[in-house]
This record gives structure tokens, C-alpha cells and sequence, in this order.
């Protein structure tokens, strides 16, 4: 009986899956410094090639890393140097926000200090002796990508060293272990590092989290009692494909000197769900995430995976 090519691409890629998920078990609990198994410990773009199944290479682009996965089953679609280690800019938010939200009452107030207006970089004006709903402020921190909104948060979990040994936990806990984070915000900081792959693990699991999901779709948002002259300021989500790319669900975008943009980004479309991420872009990030998510959706349950997200 002959089986049809459906069903053999069926087959063939329930076994892949099989073998990947032994292999990334495998590599994790050896503690190796590449997880993900399949073939994520290669360099350069990693790709299964199906041209003749319609589904070309992935786009080509001058971003030193990226990763372009299935959401809801965690299979590598493709990747770039995944386990490169680059500065993560703000896109380490997401593991301030995975780490704090389930730490920090939304309806409890902070007040503010003078450390917030020192620190550079974007703001969203917190100002000393003044209260703040902590639910504003994790609006601050991911719509505005407010650096005083992170050291805001941090300070209300305790301080800084305290909300960084449980952010480097955290990024443990989810096998992001190739991040080191050294600021609740992401500004270039010595050793502060990660990777496309990590983030993706980061980004996933944040994305599990309601309160954190309904964060990162808000298109606008009002922050109260901003700056010396205490007025409401209007924040709109810099991660501009909520605004104008249809099934957009989050989740941040990043930039410093160093680390040039990075990513982590999240649609869903007809039931399926793509996350990629990528890193030092010096220019072109919404048009680049465009091409992954792209070319992601044609090569969901067409191109066999080339790795597992943990």
C-alpha cells in the first residue's frame, strides 16, 4: 500500500519532533551550553531546506542572530547563531516583567525617588516624593520603555541586587541560561548579555502570563503625574506592529548603542502563533520582523524544525 506524501511529511515530522525533544532533554540535562538540540548548536542561518514544497530560504539580513519558532509547540522553524551572546537592550524588560509580575501588587502605589530621574535614556517621569499605581508603571516599563518605570520596580521588589539575583533566576528556571542580566532595564551594561534563542524562552513564557499579555497588545496608554510638571502623559507601544500589523500580540522591541535593535515579537493568524526574535540590527527592525513572521507562516508544519524551544 503506497502512503501518501501528506502523510509521510506527517510521519517524518513526528519523528523529528521525537528526536528533538530526546535531544534537547538530553542537552539540558548534561547542562551543555547549547540546548535546544537538533542542529541549534551550529552557526550561521540553520534552516531545513524545502524549496521544492514552495518554501524558499529564510530572508537574508545583517542582524547578527535570530530565531523563528512556533509558539505553542516550541519547534526552531529556523535560526541564526541562536546561542550567540549579544547586549539584549530592552527587550530584557520581558524577563523584568516575567520576574516581577507575579512579585508585585498592581494596585499597590510606590513612591518615587531620586533614582528614577537619573537614570537615562527614555523616561516616563517619575518624580521624587510623588505615588504611583504600580499597574502604571508596568505600562511605563513596556508601552514607553521607560528605564525610571524598571529601576521603579525593582526599588518597590526590595532593590536593585535583590531583583537581579531573582531575575537570574528566573532566566535559569525557563533555561535561559545563556542571559545575564545586570539592570532591570537593559541599558548597555558590562556583561550584560543573552541570546536570540533565550529570548525566545523569555518571551514565551511571559507570553503564558494574562496579565503580561494584555500589557504588550495595549496600543496606548495614559501615564499619571509625569515630570516636574506633573501631567498626564500619552504613551504609545513602541513595538509600532501592534498598531499596524495584522494579529500583532506583543512583545518588545529594543535599542542601545551596543546592543543596536533587538527584538522579541509574537503573532498569531488562522489558530497558530509565530515568536521570533533577533538581535544587533543597526537599522531596518520592523521591516526585518515583517520578513521573519512572513516566511515563518509558510514554514509552520511544512519545513521540519531545526530545534526545540525548551
Amino acid at each position: 500500500m503506497q502512503i501518501s506524501r501528506f502523510k509521510q511529511r506527517n510521519l517524518s515530522l513526528t519523528a523529528s519532533i521525537l528526536i528533538l525533544a530526546l535531544a534537547a532533554t538530553s542537552f539540558a540535562a548534561n547542562g551543555d551550553e547549547v540546548t535546544g538540540g537538533g542542529r541549534l548548536a551550529e552557526s550561521g542561518v540553520i534552516f531545513n531546506d524545502t524549496t521544492g514544497d514552495g518554501v524558499s530560504a529564510p530572508p537574508d539580513t545583517s542582524a547578527s542572530s535570530y530565531v523563528i519558532a512556533d509558539l505553542d509547540t516550541g519547534e526552531v522553524l529556523a535560526a541564526k547563531n541562536p546561542h550567540k551572546r549579544l547586549p539584549p537592550a530592552s527587550t530584557l524588560k520581558t524577563l523584568t516583567a516575567l520576574t516581577l509580575l507575579p512579585k508585585l501588587d498592581m494596585n499597590k502605589t510606590y513612591i518615587g525617588t531620586k533614582k528614577e530621574p537619573a537614570t537615562i535614556g527614555n523616561k516616563v517621569g517619575i518624580y521624587p516624593g510623588r505615588k504611583y499605581q504600580i499597574k502604571d508603571i508596568w505600562y511605563g516599563l513596556m508601552l514607553h520603555s521607560g528605564n525610571d518605570a524598571g529601576v521603579a520596580l525593582a526599588n518597590a521588589n526590595g532593590g536593585m541586587k535583590k531583583t537581579l539575583e531573582m531575575m537570574q533566576a528566573k532566566a535559569e528556571s525557563v533555561k535561559a541560561f545563556n542571559t545575564t542580566p545586570k539592570s532591570p532595564h537593559g541599558l548597555d551594561t558590562p556583561g550584560q548579555l543573552s541570546t536570540a534563542y533565550d529570548l525566545a524562552l523569555i518571551g514565551r513564557a511571559a507570553m503564558e502570563r494574562a496579565d503580561f499579555r494584555k500589557i504588550v497588545k495595549t496600543k496606548t496608554y495614559t501615564f499619571p503625574k509625569s515630570g516636574p510638571k506633573n501631567v498626564n502623559k500619552k504613551l504609545y507601544n513602541l513595538n509600532k506592529l501592534v498598531l499596524n500589523y495584522p494579529g500583532t500580540i506583543g512583545v518588545k522591541t529594543g535599542w542601545t548603542t551596543k546592543g543596536q535593535n533587538t527584538y522579541i515579537g509574537a503573532v498569531k493568524r488562522d489558530g497558530r502563533t509565530i515568536i521570533i526574535t533577533f538581535m544587533h540590527l543597526s537599522y531596518g527592525r520592523d521591516a526585518l520582523a515583517k520578513e521573519l513572521f512572513k516566511w515563518g507562516f509558510k514554514a509552520i508544519d511544512v519545513v521540519d524544525p531545526v530545534g526545540k524551544l525548551l
